[in-house]
């Protein structure tokens, strides 16, 4: 389970720096794909370095503090990336912050050089994959380590968390807004992948112990931290082959919840339902945008013909227009079932208002007013057993 989780986790990253790579050639040359390539693959090789079972088999090839050095390096130069392109996201076009990304630099090589010399200077024993630090000095030096990289991880987090809630205030509704909000919990996944680590600096304080490489639950915190970040690099990509479904799924969700309004306007109006070009059987999922449209005319249809059975003062007691909607249609349905002719101008009763705009309008408009009409009638809304819904 710990390899599955790194390795997946692996390869969703250098996908994806591979697929930046490509991208970048088409484009042309530009900081932020940079930036971007390098954390992907930094972070990706890290993890794959940093596995138990590889880190057990590098140690026949190199000494076993100089693997946990490279696959901590890498993780550490992953986040120097990720510090850079928050960076690049904070400056304008015009200033684009050349002595900030210096800073940083020459920042990240510090704490590159301080990891490294603190490792090497606290001289870890290995057993079993696990870190074995008998003198107190030797403790000390590898808790200063992972502190290091525990503080540094967390600066970078908290300043690219910064620069995303203030695009994200900007932001419109839309593509760039979803991919804001995924970045946003990719940091936070991230910071608590980093917070965990925080068990180390306790074992090896406590117990002079440390493991070498990922654990089940920080590998778990990786991959939900990298599925995130990758999804809000990639929403353009991937939103696009899924928004045809979600339209069918709320289409189809919007069609369902109008069946009992339908329902009970069929059962008195059976002619406002259109003839169907494959009649029964159910509804496909790719046909839900057309019954939708079909069946918002059905209601409509159905309205107009309810306006002469209307009483002006029904409703007029409802705290929301689509109650009184709903009780106005309900008492017109009951007067129809009784011959109750209210009024020969039909124009003069209010009915259902029409919305203007879109389908998805009509269909959340008339879906207001079935819920109103299932809580306060829904012995009118009770379609009879003689006429079952059609789909």
């Amino acid at each position: 389970m710990v390899e599955a989780t790194a390795l997946l986790a692996a390869a969703l990253l250098l996908g994806f720096g591979a697929r930046r790579i490509m991208t970048a050639l088409y484009a042309g040359a530009d900081p932020v794909h940079g930036y971007l390539c390098g954390f992907a693959f930094c972070m990706g090789a890290s993890l794959v370095v940093l596995a138990p079972a590889n880190l057990t088999r590098l140690a026949h090839l190199v000494p076993q503090t100089a693997a946990v050095l490279a696959g901590d390096a890498l993780k550490t130069a992953s986040l120097s990336f990720l510090m850079l392109f928050a960076l690049s996201l904070s400056s304008e076009p015009e200033n684009p912050g050349r002595n900030r990304v210096r800073r940083h630099l020459v920042t990240a090589w510090a704490v590159q050089l301080t990891s490294a010399a603190l490792l090497l200077a606290a001289r870890p024993g290995w057993s079993g994959g696990a870190a074995v630090l008998h003198d107190t000095a030797g403790r000390l030096l590898m808790a200063g380590y992972d502190a290091l990289f525990t503080g540094y991880a967390l600066w970078c987090l908290a300043v690219l968390g910064r620069v995303l809630v203030r695009h994200l205030r900007s932001a419109g509704r839309g593509l760039p807004r979803i991919g804001l909000r995924l970045a946003l919990a990719a940091v936070a996944a991230g910071t608590l992948w980093t917070l965990w680590s925080l068990d180390d600096i306790v074992a090896v304080l406590t117990r002079g112990t440390q493991d070498g490489g990922e654990d089940t639950l920080s590998n778990v915190l990786g991959m939900i931290c990298v599925a995130l970040a990758v999804a809000a690099a990639t929403v353009t990509l991937w939103s696009t082959r899924l928004a045809a479904p979600l339209r069918w799924l709320r289409a189809y969700r919007s069609y369902r919840d109008l069946e009992p309004l339908w329902a009970a306007l069929h059962a008195q109006f059976p002619e406002i339902a259109l003839p169907l070009a494959e009649p029964g059987g159910r509804l496909p999922l790719w046909q839900a945008e057309f019954a939708l449209y079909r069946r918002i005319i059905e209601i409509r249809d159905g309205q107009l013909a309810l306006r002469p059975y209307a009483d002006p003062a029904a409703g007029t007691w409802a705290p929301t227009d689509a109650q009184r909607e709903a009780e106005v249609l309900a008492t017109a349905l009951d007067n129809h079932r009784h011959g109750r002719r209210r009024t020969a101008d039909a124009e003069a009763v209010p009915g259902l208002s029409p919305v203007p705009g879109t389908v998805e309008a009509e269909a959340a408009w008339l879906t207001q007013v079935a819920r109103a009409f299932l809580r306060t009638r829904p012995d009118v809304l009770a379609p009879s057993p003689a006429t079952p819904p059609r789909r």
